[in-house]
């Protein structure tokens, strides 16, 4: 019982998020109606930021430890993404973007996303792409022993035939369009279940007239749930919609429309339909002993909060064609250890008694030119400058040759050697620099002008009487003064931060401002002193 008991409670939380929804006034129903419309959007474009805020204290040195090094990830982690969409009615035909940035440990990631699918030909397409730093992105290209490349693609184009799946035909237009009705037949299934389902609580509220921040006319409403409320819906929801016959039979029901969606022998349907339903019926026997275990379990733990005095406070808006448009939602989660000790027994440490866990959960959204006209534009793709995930993977965790397009030749990659100090790497391969090392002055890398200036397929002159260095590619001049701070890139005075400078008998040159210069990108991983650069 105190194993089943640990289980859910420390599950809580996680599972209200995903039912809190449920709930059966005319407010709530109207709530889950605007959910439902999401199925008629073919396009939009929207907003959505998440942010955190995480802190243990009280417990023994031990466990603070670990809490410490959680917080320094978690607290202030954010995670901001600005999406556009556009597609068919029938959703057989669309294309996603997204971009951002995540931040964490005081470091900021930007991101860019594309989704593009096209079901409507005769070869189908599917494609994801993704563009991340280098820093991120180099340790995969080193694994898959190939060069830097800006974007990583994971493209199913190859896999969407027969002779990919085991033999199981896909046709991918038909995928998409059951897609949707399997959509559908959830939510429909979801608000026939909310008009029956009575918690004997309010949980959502219409609180009246509101504007979103781009100026649009929505219906505000808001559900509110303290720690007992959220424990009592939870309860109500899993013994009185999870736990119920008719939910065992919607499920037949929806793995049979699910297993209809693919094209391969009846009788093959029949015996995964047979098995499905034979493992849902000898759950379904089980259900009033089930509904038993649940109700002793909220009764072990009625007296062990997971809510902060805040609770879960969530604001929704409706536009006037009935369409969610956005929210705005904070989740208070204060747990205290002492709370636990009867639970936990012997798995109760004294030490930690006093332990207290703080989570904040912040997150809004909004959702705004739906169904009008969307401009997305996709980075064209070559094999030059594009990673794929499943055509590079594949040799190497494979390593059968089995699989379309893959050799039966063992798959060998060699890992760049790196040295102690501050290493460079240019286009996925390590730069070696014979003697003088680069050196990081004054929060700038600087590196022996002419390693790095042929490294880059750059000509070097250096005068001796004006001791100025003049670096040559294509149509980019670069000249330098040893010792100022003064520098011309085709004649345009920029002004360094640290000049170049000899060091131990070698011309020593900022190694970003040349490198930006000359149109790479450069990142910098300052825990693995490695600078990574792409032309």
């Amino acid at each position: 019982m105190k194993k089943i008991a640990r289980k859910i409670s420390m599950l809580l939380v996680v599972a209200l998020l995903a039912v809190s929804m449920v709930a059966c006034t005319s407010d709530e129903i109207a709530l889950i109606e605007a959910m439902s419309k999401t199925s008629e959007i073919s396009s939009y474009e929207g907003n959505s930021k998440i942010q955190l805020s995480f802190k243990g204290q009280g417990f023994s040195e031990k466990t603070q430890k670990v809490f410490d090094f959680l917080a320094s990830y978690v607290d202030g982690f954010t995670f901001e993404a600005n999406q556009k969409y556009s597609s068919n009615d029938e959703k057989t035909k669309a294309t996603l973007a997204m971009d951002g940035n995540v931040d964490m440990q005081g470091l900021s990631v930007k991101y860019k996303y594309w989704t593009d699918m096209d079901f409507t030909t005769e070869n189908p397409s599917l494609i994801q792409i993704v563009e991340l730093p280098p820093a991120i992105t180099q340790p995969m290209f080193t694994f898959a022993n190939t060069g830097t490349k800006k974007y990583i693609t994971i493209d199913y184009g190859s896999v969407l035939s027969a002779e990919n799946n085991g033999g199981i035909s896909l046709n991918p237009e038909n995928l998409a369009k059951n897609s949707v009705e399997l959509q559908e037949m959830l939510l429909d299934f979801v608000k026939t279940t909310a008009k029956d389902f009575d918690p004997g609580m309010v949980a959502v509220t219409k609180k009246g007239s509101a504007v979103t921040d781009k100026g649009e006319k929505v219906t505000e409403y808001e559900l509110k749930l303290d720690d007992a409320a959220a424990k009592k819906l939870l309860h109500a929801f899993i013994n009185d919609v999870i736990l119920q016959e008719d939910t065992i039979e919607f499920g037949k029901k929806y793995m049979e429309a699910a297993i209809n969606m693919y094209d391969f022998p009846e009788e093959e349907k029949q015996e995964a339909l047979d098995e499905i339903n034979k493992g849902l019926d000898e759950f379904a026997s089980q259900l009033p002993a089930y509904r038993d275990s649940v109700t002793q379990v909220f009764e072990s733990i009625k007296d062990v909060k997971f809510f902060g005095d805040k609770g879960l406070v969530a604001k929704y808006y409706i536009n006037n064609d009935g369409f969610l448009v956005g929210g705005k939602s904070s989740i208070d989660i204060k747990i205290k250890m002492a709370d636990f000790a009867a639970l936990l027994g012997d798995n109760f440490d004294e030490k930690d008694k006093n332990g207290v866990l703080y989570l904040t959960i912040d997150a809004e959204s909004s959702v705004y030119n739906i169904n009008k006209e969307v401009s997305i534009e996709l980075p064209e793709i070559t094999e030059e400058n594009s990673f794929d995930v499943l055509k590079g993977f594949m040799p190497i965790l494979s390593g059968i040759g089995s699989a379309p397009g893959i050799g039966e030749e063992d798959y060998t990659y060699d890992i760049p050697a790196l040295s102690d100090g501050i290493n460079v790497v240019m286009n996925g391969k390590v730069v070696y620099f014979p003697d003088v090392k680069p050196e990081n002055v004054n929060g700038r890398v600087l590196v022996p002008i002419r390693t790095i200036s042929e490294e880059m397929g750059a000509e070097v002159t250096y005068n001796d009487a004006t001791k100025q260095v003049l670096i040559a590619k294509d149509d980019t001049e670069i000249l330098l003064t040893i010792g100022s701070q003064e520098a011309y890139v085709n004649g345009e005075k920029i002004m360094l931060d640290v000049p170049a400078m000899i060091i131990e008998g070698r011309t020593m040159v900022p190694l970003r401002f040349i490198s930006e210069s000359m149109n790479a990108t450069v990142e910098w991983d300052g825990e693995a002193q490695i600078v990574y650069i792409f032309y």
